[in-house]
């Protein structure tokens, strides 16, 4: 248990420093930059919303509220799909400057809390681990 603590804490860490990173220099949450990433990475910038939802082990209702949020911010828009009762969700161009904004920071703050932190071998040895603990959702 030890090891998955500290594991655990590790990650955690180092994720609420990107994620503070993130927030203070950009004003995107770590949803914000979660939904536009997704976006732009996985559905050329825009993704039916259930599929987004399910991207992010989301549940619909709240996916739901955070769109609204965002779409008041004006960094997505939403609207239904003709061919069934599904929604679109859809990058603005306020949105992709967001994401573009925010990617480099993201990037310097990983290097800054983590990868800096790191030799050659403990990359080696992190990237076996990650492979072979990896398990598709």
């Amino acid at each position: 248990m030890r090891i998955w603590h500290l594991w655990k804490g590790s990650f955690q860490s180092i994720f609420g420093r990107v994620i503070k990173e993130l927030s203070e220099h950009t004003g995107l949450s770590e949803g914000d930059y979660g939904v536009l990433d997704r976006l732009v990475l996985s559905g050329n910038g825009n993704l039916r919303q259930q599929e987004l939802a399910d991207s992010m082990d989301w549940d619909k209702s709240r996916l739901s509220h955070h769109l609204t949020r965002m779409e008041k911010r004006g960094l997505v828009t939403r609207k239904p799909i003709d061919t069934d009762r599904g929604v679109q969700v859809l990058i603005t161009p306020a949105g992709k400057l967001a994401l573009d904004e925010a990617r480099p920071i993201v990037s310097k703050a990983i290097q800054k809390y983590f990868l800096d932190l790191l030799t050659d071998r403990d990359i080696e040895s992190i990237t076996k681990l990650a492979e072979r603990t990896k398990t598709e959702p």
